[in-house]
């Protein structure tokens, strides 16, 4: 085996490690940034609605369907 053969074998089993670590690494976080930017979003819903039950296109609704109808919305 010649040093650029030995080299590129080192260099491919390296690689595939690296990706291998960085999909272990990157999935989760991924998830749980995800799962952050949703409970964020649902929470901004829920305040809107606070203030728009009962109110203009929305009378006689209360929160939670105004806040569904929003989630349905932006979600």
């Amino acid at each position: 085996m010649s040093t650029m053969q030995a080299t590129s074998f080192v260099f491919h089993t390296t690689c595939n490690v690296c990706n291998q670590l960085r999909k272990a690494i990157v999935a989760p976080l991924l998830t749980l940034y995800k799962g952050i930017v949703i409970s964020r979003q649902l929470h901004a819903n829920y305040q809107v609605a606070e203030q728009l039950a009962g109110r203009g296109d929305f009378k006689g609704m209360s929160v939670a369907e105004v806040a569904n109808f929003i989630n349905q919305k932006t979600l």
